[in-house]
């Protein structure tokens, strides 16, 4: 048994306050940023008080490192197996559907560490290692399984230009650019390139 669990073998409330506390934190970032994150406003947020914060994150950097860590690797994971149970080319469609992300806020998140990655290279690297060790190899595995016959060099190429679309639709769609028909237009395209896996 670790450290951070109970007797029973549940999370510890330690891990639950410093889920809730990560969770929090995506309310202050989408309004204000990664600069915004500070005890007091993720204190208010979460409903804790500043001290309780600063009991599980020793300084603001830990506990913007923190949310940076939690973020990336949450996001991502809950992305990829958003529609897990669905046929996959049905899973790659509903990608660019507003319910793959949880909320608009998730979003504008996501965007802000993308924009940050440019200046901050942790950012970069916890963005790069998702995209290439965890995100593109599970996608490309996915792909595999489902188009057998098709070449590692065609499911790698599908893969990365489905991962390019998805990118940037969302961020076409912060920008008010995205609609009812382009989002048809965006299905046609993925269901083209899945159809030359075939």
């Amino acid at each position: 048994m670790t450290m951070m669990e109970n007797k029973i073998g549940r999370p510890s409330k330690a891990q639950e306050r410093s889920y809730e506390i990560l969770q929090a934190a995506v309310s202050v970032v989408a309004k204000e940023g990664l600069e915004g994150i500070t005890f007091a406003k993720v204190a208010e947020a979460s409903g804790m008080q500043r001290t309780s914060v600063h009991h599980y994150f020793s300084s603001r950097s830990d506990l913007m490192n923190a949310f940076i860590e939690h973020y990336i690797s949450k996001m991502g994971t809950e992305i990829i197996h958003r529609f897990s149970g669905k046929p996959l080319s049905e899973r790659i469609i509903m990608m660019f559907t507003p319910e793959v992300y949880r909320t608009q806020d998730d979003l504008i998140v996501w965007f802000e560490l993308v924009a940050q990655s440019a200046r901050n290279p942790f950012i970069q690297q916890m963005l790069h290692t998702l995209w290439t060790k965890h995100w593109l190899p599970d996608f490309e595995n996915q792909l595999a399984q489902e188009y057998p016959k098709a070449t590692p060099e065609a499911i790698s190429s599908a893969a990365y230009v489905l991962v390019c679309l998805f990118e940037a639709y969302w961020a076409f769609s912060i920008q008010g650019v995205t609609d009812q028909q382009r989002q048809k237009q965006m299905e046609q395209t993925v269901l083209t390139i899945l159809n030359g896996l075939s």
